[in-house]
């Protein structure tokens, strides 16, 4: 006798839509995480005459700066590059490195305490309902403090992955906060650094310099070694757990 046939599988569109419900609002977050930081320091570089002078080069202009600043990167609305850069720019060097720091890593903590209660468990308990996702996520985050703190550093130190996204990537991945913290420290120190060196040494705001070449070869070298790390992490984790060889 002939075993029944599989179950057909659904359309495209109902395991979209399964998906989508399942993330609940995690997947339309996503989205204006990455798309809204693009549009603000478009609005910001349009607008740069009239925000300019509010700053001034002392320390209160540089504790607003910070205020606006967490509240801007938390809030999907800036890229941290563009905060650094003129951080580095209004303050130089020495205190714009600290503003530009201070921004990204307040930003970071506020928006991952946020998004953990807006998001939830959700993504977390749809990926517990597939035994690969299941696998991949246990092995990712789920090994130990140093291995996520690994991962989530890496992650934090390449500029290609949005901050606001990875914020909210690691809170809906269930990523401990003292990993979250201490990783992102470290992760986010050198770029926030660079940038905000690069934006002292103009002479004028140029918003396209922080695309130099070499930020740009820093940058796809750390997704290279994030996504070898990543991957190579996982298809171990696969063939360890579902026992094939693949």
């Amino acid at each position: 006798m002939l075993p029944p046939p599989p179950p057909a599988r659904p359309p495209l569109h109902v395991r979209v839509r399964a998906v989508l419900r399942d993330l609940g609002p995690a997947a339309p977050m996503f989205v204006v995480a990455c798309a809204g930081p693009l549009l603000g320091v478009a609005v910001l570089a349009a607008t740069t005459s009239a925000w300019f002078p509010w700053f001034g080069d002392g320390v209160g202009s540089a504790l607003v700066f910070v205020a606006l600043g967490v509240i801007a990167t938390a809030g999907f609305l800036l890229p941290t590059h563009a905060t650094s850069l003129v951080a580095g720019y209004l303050f130089g060097a020495g205190l714009g490195s600290l503003v530009a720091w201070l921004v990204i890593v307040l930003a970071a903590m506020f928006a991952f305490w946020l998004l953990r209660h807006l998001v939830g468990e959700r993504v977390v308990q749809a990926i517990a309902r597939s035994q690969r996702g299941e696998i991949v996520h246990r092995a990712l985050f789920g090994r130990g403090f140093l291995r996520t703190a690994w991962l989530v550093a890496l992650l934090r130190l390449s500029p290609l992955l949005p901050f606001a996204a990875s914020n909210l990537l690691f809170a809906a991945l269930g990523v401990q906060g003292r990993t979250f913290v201490i990783a992102t420290v470290v992760g986010v120190t050198p770029r926030a650094l660079a940038v905000a060196w690069l934006g002292a040494g103009l002479s004028e705001l140029d918003w396209n310099a922080s695309g130099s070449w070499v930020w740009t070869a820093v940058a796809i070298g750390v997704t290279v070694l994030v996504l070898w790390v990543a991957g190579r992490s996982a298809r171990a984790a696969l063939r360890r757990e579902l026992g094939t060889g693949q």
